[in-house]
């Protein structure tokens, strides 16, 4: 009985270690993918969002739109 319970506790074990091992490299891959743009308004705030890596941080704060920009065209 001993041996089964320890059979079964070393099946789950070898089963759950890809799993855990997969997540942490995909979140790390999600960061690495992403960037942070802040912009601080005139009230003194700081307005931050994501874009991804490749991606400009556009910032119009007359029109309160910030977003993120194109590769080709840029922030338009």
């Amino acid at each position: 009985m001993l041996r089964m319970l320890a059979f079964v506790a070393l099946a789950v074990a070898i089963i759950a270690t890809p799993f855990a091992l997969g997540t942490t490299s995909t979140a790390q891959a999600a960061k690495a993918a992403t960037k942070v743009c802040k912009h601080k308004l005139a009230t003194g705030k700081i307005k931050t969002w994501r874009c991804g890596a490749d991606q400009p941080c556009c910032a119009s704060e007359m029109l309160n739109y910030y977003t993120c920009g194109s590769k080709v065209l840029g922030c338009l």
